[in-house]
């Protein structure tokens, strides 16, 4: 590798000694990764410097122009991590602005009102919304014993109708597991060598809606995927030393989940979603079929719902409002029992995920429009394999606005 990529990881794992999680994976040399944790941790001061010469040095590459952007944005969003460890603490639109590359907005609440009002002409009877709501999503629950089952007959599905449109790394693989006591829902810990360790976190009950979306979003087309073929194109074949780590926090994680949160929409329609929950995926979990339409127009509806945690996190981050206050706003609003927000809450009080809240519903709908028609295939392996940042995609969508007219 050269001295930009180099001087680039060391920066990032030097960072991540200061902030446990913030690189959420390392695939480079294992000496490098070595020398850094035996060497004692460096100061912030120091790091402030760093970035400054490496920042120099990416404007002054040879590299070509998108590359060059790409290293910007990642060090950008290192040096304002740097800064609000340093105590001179960012406002919060501007922490997620310079982490991500986007600018966050508050959603009208008309917005999650329309999404109620589709659910509730979806499911009919007596009774509050949530109420009704809450009874329908405990008749899905998943039988313990029957999760691993489930998920494992998803992984597969979502794995065959994946390789039918992309080329995998050979000996590429995924492993499931549960745990418990986490901030997040799932996780995809991508542990290089193109293989992934994908847990589920089951302090929630585990419900049948939740599987296929679950293991396309963590697996195939979605994480696994991107971070199996960038590391196979862009570090081992390529050589770009930047792509022997991933960062947390860094615009890379607003096209990661703007492509994970697609992913199913790529290999299922309705129709064929329908058929495999009916016929496979529900008899597995011992559950009546009857449900299968409902879920999926349900899950159609509630999409109405996606900004909502990050409206919770502005109120609390933002506007300072008192946690019980924003339990609340995620009660009425996203119709969830108060552990499921509190679920929530939990997550949007951690710091390593109080502005990456975002890249979900913003992700999702800055890559829509190059995910419909008969562009879709070819747009998703680009997303998958080239070095993207928000703003280039947002530039690709105008372009491709103009060209259609």
């Amino acid at each position: 590798m050269d001295e930009i990529g180099r001087n680039y990881l060391i920066l990032a794992l030097r960072l991540g000694r200061h902030f446990e999680g913030f690189v959420d994976a390392y695939l480079g040399p294992p000496e490098l990764k070595g020398a850094v944790q035996a060497e004692e941790p460096h100061s912030l001061a120091t790091l402030v410097d760093d970035v400054r010469q490496l920042q120099v040095a990416i404007e002054a590459s040879d590299y070509d122009p998108q590359r060059q952007d790409f290293l910007a944005g990642q060090t950008r969003a290192m040096a304002a991590v740097i800064r609000n460890l340093c105590g001179d603490r960012l406002e919060f639109v501007e922490e997620v602005e310079l982490y991500f590359d986007i600018t966050p907005h508050m959603v009208d609440e008309e917005v999650f009102e329309a999404a109620h009002a589709k659910m509730d002409r979806l499911l009919p009877g007596d009774g509050l919304l949530v109420d009704r709501l809450t009874a329908w999503k405990k008749g899905l629950e998943i039988l313990p014993d029957r999760v691993q089952p489930v998920l494992e007959r998803a992984r597969q599905e979502v794995r065959c109708r994946t390789v039918a449109l992309f080329e995998l790394p050979p000996a590429e693989d995924v492993s499931l597991h549960l745990v418990k006591d986490q901030p997040w829902g799932a996780y995809n810990w991508y542990l290089g060598n193109y293989r992934s360790r994908i847990e589920l976190n089951t302090d929630l009950p585990v419900r049948i809606t939740s599987a296929v979306p679950l293991l396309a979003h963590e697996a195939y087309p979605g994480h696994h995927t991107e971070h199996a073929i960038k590391e196979l194109r862009l570090y081992c074949q390529e050589g770009r030393a930047e792509h022997a780590v991933q960062l947390l926090l860094a615009p890379e994680c607003v096209l990661s989940e703007g492509i994970a949160d697609n992913a199913q929409g790529l290999i299922f329609d309705d129709k064929t979603l329908a058929t495999f929950l009916r016929e496979e995926l529900y008899p597995l979990a011992g559950l009546p079929g009857e449900h299968v339409e409902q879920q999926i127009r349900l899950g159609h509806a509630s999409e109405g719902l996606g900004g909502l945690n990050g409206n919770a996190a502005l109120l609390f981050h933002r506007d300072g409002r008192p946690a019980a206050e924003v339990k609340q706003y995620l009660e009425r609003y996203g119709l969830r029992t108060t552990k499921e927000a509190e679920q929530t809450l939990k997550f949007i009080q951690n710091p390593l995920f109080r502005s990456y809240v975002f890249n979900y519903a913003t992700g999702k709908a800055l890559l829509a429009p190059l995910l419909e028609g008969v562009g879709a295939v070819s747009n998703f392996r680009r997303l998958l394999s080239e070095p993207l940042t928000p703003t280039q995609v947002r530039h690709w969508v105008a372009d491709r606005e103009v060209r259609q007219g």
